[in-house]
């Protein structure tokens, strides 16, 4: 009608509808090409839904997750935004299946819950993708011959060796045979050659580290070994989101590190992983793991100079991905990092006067937190006087902070048990101390250098069989390390 009223030309409508229909069609198709779309079904389903994991950032530790209620027949459609080739993993209670999603990818997947990689169905857009990689998980990764464990591991190198070589010519005829009957994308091919190269180059690197953990049998090597790392292209087109490639550079780095001898590994480890990788790599594999060593320094590591690091990184790296992935990281681990200041506070203690982390200024602390109710926190309490007495030459001040104890039931308790240090009382889990150590388990426990600064955010328990050594151990490092 509203084109009727104005009574335009048929030939002007004609070219409006042909013009908003390419316009719709693009906009469609502009769409469809920055998402996947999996439907199916899962047969003896155990929950009532089923999670597609994303792995958007390749230096994470976890995914972007989308969840989908299954029907009254187990049948579900779930859409996800896919802006470039990536793994996700599809999951359904305790099983799950590794996918290799592409924008546009329209793949209809169906599996019985109790087994879901052996009985799983594929058919559509992405098929031949995802066939191979059940294919070849199926014949390489469960069958044992093929396995480095349990048994081929304690082969000598040269059988060793053999194994590995044999194992990827098979998998490389295996390729070849699928390619001859199958269309894929050029970003597949490249991920299944990082598969096959990097799993044989990871696990050469770590024949030697592995047979040491599992029965302590360090095999004698030739002295050209490692020369094969010489090869090894460590900035392989289309590796990047292939977990062998991710585990043969952080295999490999390590590896140099160890090699380097670091005067203090401990001081030194993270700081030489980063300055290694941001040397020998380029472009996405660069940022990629300059990204996740800095992740693993602010969960895991020592981090005076993770402030000098995080500046670098931001010069450096580019990828809007990874700036955004390791700002959320240093916000949140950053804030109680090895390394970092130690909170200020201010509590109640049992004699009743109040006491402040600056009380100890100059003096080693190892503050503790215990709860009521906490079967390990007891275990610690009736350990306490002992680590005390093996830690007394060492010039440590240990305080303890109890947490949601009644008042003057802790004062009692504190006077009964006269246990050593300095017992201090924060009324509740909302206690300002707590959120300022992040504290969400117990009993927890740090040791606070002389200057303030954490040096241990896992400080060893003394319950622990080795507790008062180990802490003993990191006070003298740190002493050591601190008279250079």
């Amino acid at each position: 009608m509203f084109f009727q009223k104005y009574s335009p030309s048929k030939g002007f409508l004609a070219s409006v509808a042909l013009c908003l229909a390419l316009c719709f069609s693009t906009i469609s198709t502009g769409w469809a090409q920055t998402k996947v779309t999996l439907t199916g079904k899962i047969e003896n389903a155990v929950s009532d839904s089923v999670l597609l994991e994303l792995y958007t950032v390749p230096a994470a530790y976890s995914g972007v997750s989308y969840t989908v209620a299954l029907g009254k027949n187990g049948e579900f459609t779930l859409t996800a935004p896919v802006a470039e080739p990536m793994l996700g993993e599809l999951v359904h209670g305790p099983e799950s299946i590794m996918l290799f999603l592409q924008p546009g990818d329209q793949l209809d997947v169906r599996a019985d819950a109790e087994d879901m990689v052996s009985s799983v169905k594929l058919k559509g857009k992405g098929f031949d993708e995802n066939n191979f990689l059940i294919q070849f998980e199926r014949k390489f990764e469960e069958e044992e011959d093929y396995q480095v464990l349990p048994d081929n591991i304690h082969k000598r190198e040269k059988e060793f060796l053999l194994f590995l070589e044999e194992r990827k010519q098979d998998q490389l005829k295996f390729l070849d045979k699928f390619l001859k009957s199958a269309q894929v994308s050029e970003a597949f091919k490249g991920y299944v050659q990082a598969q096959i190269n990097f799993g044989y180059a990871n696990d050469r690197l770590t024949y030697a580290d592995v047979r040491k953990r599992v029965g302590d049998l360090p095999p004698q090597l030739s002295a050209n070994y490692y020369d094969f790392l010489k090869q090894v292209n460590l900035n392989a087109p289309g590796a990047l989101r292939n977990q062998a490639y991710l585990d043969f550079l952080n295999n490999y780095f390590q590896y140099r590190v160890l090699q380097e001898k670091p005067a203090s590994l401990e001081r030194d480890y993270y700081p030489n992983l980063y300055s290694l990788a941001k040397k020998e790599l380029q472009g996405p594999a660069r940022d990629m793991l300059l990204s996740r060593i800095l992740s693993q320094t602010l969960r895991f590591g020592y981090v005076p100079d993770a402030d000098a690091m995080y500046l670098d990184f931001q010069k450096e790296v580019k990828d809007a991905n990874y700036v955004s992935f390791i700002q959320t990281q240093y916000k949140q681990f950053r804030r109680v990092g090895l390394g970092s200041p130690a909170p200020a506070f201010t509590l109640l203690s049992a004699t009743g006067e109040n006491v402040s982390l600056s009380s100890f200024k100059d003096k080693m602390v190892y503050l503790g937190f215990w709860r009521t109710h906490c079967g390990i926190c007891t275990v610690d309490q009736q350990a306490y006087k002992y680590f005390a007495e093996q830690l007394a030459d060492k010039g440590i001040v240990l305080v303890q902070v109890s947490v949601g104890e009644d008042l003057q039931a802790w004062k009692q308790s504190m006077a009964q048990k006269k246990l050593p240090g300095v017992q201090l009382y924060a009324p509740d889990l909302s206690a300002q101390i707590l959120k300022d150590y992040d504290v969400t388990s117990f009993p927890a426990y740090f040791l606070i250098a002389p200057d303030g600064t954490l040096i241990s955010t896992n400080a060893r328990r003394p319950g622990h069989a080795e507790g008062a050594r180990e802490v003993a151990a990191a006070v003298d490092l740190y002493r050591k390390s601190a008279r250079k």
